[in-house]
């Protein structure tokens, strides 16, 4: 994935005023206090991003967030820096992700499908504090998929608290012409995620949501095609954000197996396609072998105090990992719909791992295509048009291969920019 410089650079200086006076605003700061106090964030904030942190990154067993329930956003008398420490933290992280996922769209030609002049319905699953309705304003002002002008979200969340301040979040961070919908509700996973008699919507995004839950990927994959064939738009989009942990991330990999494996999407019944950041309904060769998994990686600019932050509370966020899921509800073929991918379907491959340079001119990495996953081998004279350095998130057409999947030879190929 290649983020847009516009985007990279975006929260280096731009982000933390907006943020600021969000707070200010909201009398989320202390009397007195800035971002830039360095004994505040330490004192106040680093201890509860520390003990989230610990609670993010457990690699085994069931993750919860712990900020779903009402008790952690209101009660305790820390419960404002634990909303602030999520807030400050963990939210500009998540905001950030989505709209990298926003990015790859522009990146291989995709327009967004309906009339700018119309209005745009939004809805995000397990909203919190917006990052994903977010993400999407960003994306879309850093990288224009062509979004109206005007329109609004559903922020679908089971907590009071976070709902009412990712309501008012994301009414300051997009600015004119969108507003937010809120509704306080649990998302039943379990059985159709919407109310029958609920409006039909361009686009649904969720962030860091499914993970929460113990169901089958078969269960979750069922309801959600029942919701998208009753409350999404034709042509419309699904964007899914998890974690780039091993659970995590296979699970996701499960829901997209079955997915396409559902009745009514190979009968063409409810027809959702995989574009992202899978280039096919091939099966996935990550679920070849239990211990591996597959996830993206970008970098960014990150606010000032956000490196502070990092800092005193031991981490280092310079780059965001996550896995991530794009489906649309269309029957237009994938190059219709991602102009800027050439050549044969066979032909192209996506990287799935960090390239090792085998010298100066030469390569080595993971990378997925219609026949599954592969160690290859790229030199640079093999490249014949496109960016000369590969990696992580890279794609190449028209390539020619010999070998075996243990290690494959790229003999030319050219890397999309």
């Amino acid at each position: 994935m290649r983020v847009p410089v516009a985007l990279v650079d975006a929260f280096k200086d731009g982000f933390e005023p907006v943020l600021t006076d969000f707070m200010f605003q909201q009398r989320l700061l202390p009397e007195g206090e800035t971002l830039e106090s360095k004994r505040y964030l330490s004192r106040s904030i680093a201890p509860h991003v520390k003990a989230l942190s610990n609670l993010f990154n457990r690699m085994e067993g069931s993750q919860t967030d712990g900020i779903d329930t009402e008790a952690y956003w209101t009660e305790g008398g820390s419960a404002k820096n634990r909303r602030l420490a999520y807030f400050l933290s963990f939210m500009p992280c998540n905001l950030f992700r989505v709209a990298a996922v926003w990015s790859e769209l522009q990146r291989l030609g995709f327009k967004w499908p309906f009339p700018a002049d119309g209005e745009f319905r939004g809805l995000e699953w397990g909203a919190g504090l917006a990052s994903g309705a977010c993400g999407i304003m960003a994306g879309e002002k850093h990288a224009p998929l062509g979004l109206p002008a005007r329109g609004n979200f559903a922020l679908i969340e089971q907590s009071k608290a976070a709902l009412q301040l990712g309501k008012a979040w994301f009414e300051h961070f997009s600015g004119p012409g969108f507003d937010a919908r809120p509704f306080h509700r649990r998302v039943e996973l379990g059985r159709r995620w919407l109310p029958e008699a609920a409006p039909r919507f361009h686009l649904f995004v969720s962030s860091y949501f499914l993970n929460e839950s113990e169901l089958q990927a078969e269960v979750i994959a069922a309801n959600l095609i029942e919701t998208c064939e009753h409350h999404l738009e034709e042509e419309g989009l699904v964007i899914l954000v998890e974690p780039a942990l091993r659970l995590q991330s296979r699970k996701l990999l499960e829901i997209r197996k079955a997915l396409i494996a559902h009745p009514k999407v190979i009968s063409g019944a409810v027809p959702l396609q995989v574009l992202l950041p899978c280039l096919g309904h091939q099966a996935c060769g990550a679920l070849n072998k239990e211990d591996d998994w597959c996830h993206e990686e970008v970098n960014w600019w990150r606010p000032a105090y956000l490196r502070e932050l990092d800092a005193l509370a031991g981490l280092d966020r310079k780059s965001l990992p996550f896995s991530y899921l794009v489906l649309q509800k269309t029957r237009k073929s994938r190059e219709e719909i991602l102009p800027r991918l050439q050549g044969p379907s066979k032909t192209r491959h996506r990287l799935v791992s960090p390239t090792h340079s085998l010298g100066k001119k030469t390569w080595e990495f993971f990378m997925c295509g219609e026949e599954g996953k592969r160690r290859a081998r790229l030199s640079r004279k093999a490249i014949s048009a496109g960016n000369d350095e590969p990696d992580r998130g890279s794609i190449l057409q028209r390539a020619t291969l010999h070998g075996e999947a243990s290690l494959t030879q790229i003999d030319s190929t050219e890397v999309l920019d």
